[in-house]
């Protein structure tokens, strides 16, 4: 899946866990004509957190999430969604392709 959203807030890199394993979360502003304007909370681990280093506030970015629901391990039937990001573009993704390629058709001969 893919999320486009103007970057909001960007917390600063934390360990995690036993493992000390690292993570940063940003959440981003979706990118839309409404007037009430959803968000998403999107975390990065390990070296995924280094996609983040040349984003800043107010960035409009294409991020590419899996989603997965856990249950809580200390309230058992509780559940909740965890969203973790692996890859991400700057601008609104494929509409800022890079300049001085020609573009190959998509036409399919069938």
């Amino acid at each position: 899946m893919q999320y486009t959203g103007t970057v909001k807030f960007i917390w600063p890199k934390e360990t995690i866990g036993a493992n000390a394993l690292e993570k940063q979360t940003i959440v981003l502003e979706e990118e839309t004509d409404r007037e009430y304007k959803g968000g998403l909370a999107v975390d990065f681990f390990k070296e995924k957190t280094e996609l983040l280093s040349n984003i800043k506030v107010g960035d409009l970015i294409t991020v590419y999430i899996n989603t997965r629901v856990n249950e809580s391990k200390t309230q058992p039937g509780r559940y909740f969604n965890s969203i973790t990001g692996w890859r991400l573009e700057q601008g609104a993704g494929s509409e800022n392709k890079p300049s001085g390629k020609k573009e190959e058709s998509d036409d399919l001969p069938f």
